[in-house]
């Protein structure tokens, strides 16, 4: 079952047309191996947050999580991304930024990998399904971190295809049944200024600070 996505009569339609390509592309992009890895863990929120969350949420497919979206931010529906993966996608209202929700097949293969090597062997693997898909133009910027929010384990890695003018921070989880990626990424098709990585880092770790299972 879909996620469901409630009517959103503020979002423009005109708007909602530009970023489907856009967001299309998005889907497309990955990072290259070789990162180091970093242990972390979040042991509170910022002074002031950037963003603050609504009680609105949005809920896997399978029922198994929930996060909640951003006060504010545009509500797209995923089905029209033709992306069987991605179950659930979102945008800051100047459209600089989308966060995107989406679905991971576990296999024996997968779970062999977590059991040996936890969540950064599911990093690699992430790695690799979107490095393919960017055809080898994308490259991993900084460090694969591994943190706790509360009793929920992430691991996170920022990549770029375009020499780090614009970016895209992924973040995996496995709640024992599903293994998701939630990513926060660059959207380029207005002239605004686009968010710089210690806001989009901020960014995410408030929306993966409202991701439950």
């Amino acid at each position: 079952m879909r996620a469901a996505m409630p009517d959103r009569e503020h979002a423009p339609s005109r708007g909602i047309h530009v970023l489907f390509p856009l967001l299309c592309l998005v889907l497309l992009v990955a990072g290259c191996t070789g990162a180091k890895q970093t242990q972390q863990e979040e042991t509170g929120t910022p002074t002031t947050p950037p963003i603050s969350l609504s009680a609105e949420q949005l809920h896997s497919p399978s029922g198994d999580m929930t996060a909640r979206i951003p006060k504010g931010w545009v509500i797209v529906d995923a089905g029209k991304l033709e992306s069987p993966q991605v179950f659930a996608v979102t945008c800051n209202p100047e459209y600089t930024m989308s966060v995107i929700f989406s679905e991971s097949p576990v296999d024996n293969a997968a779970r062999g990998i977590f059991s040996r090597d936890g969540l950064r062997g599911l990093v690699d693997a992430s790695f690799q399904r979107h490095r393919k898909r960017s055809n080898g133009r994308a490259a991993m910027t900084g460090d694969i971190e591994e943190f706790a929010i509360g009793r929920r384990q992430f691991a996170a890695y920022t990549y770029t295809t375009d020499s780090t003018q614009t970016f895209t921070r992924v973040a995996v989880f496995y709640t024992n049944a599903h293994l998701y990626e939630c990513a926060i990424t660059h959207l380029t098709f207005n002239a605004r200024e686009l968010p710089n990585a210690k806001l989009v880092r901020a960014i995410h770790q408030v929306i993966l600070g409202g991701i439950d299972w």
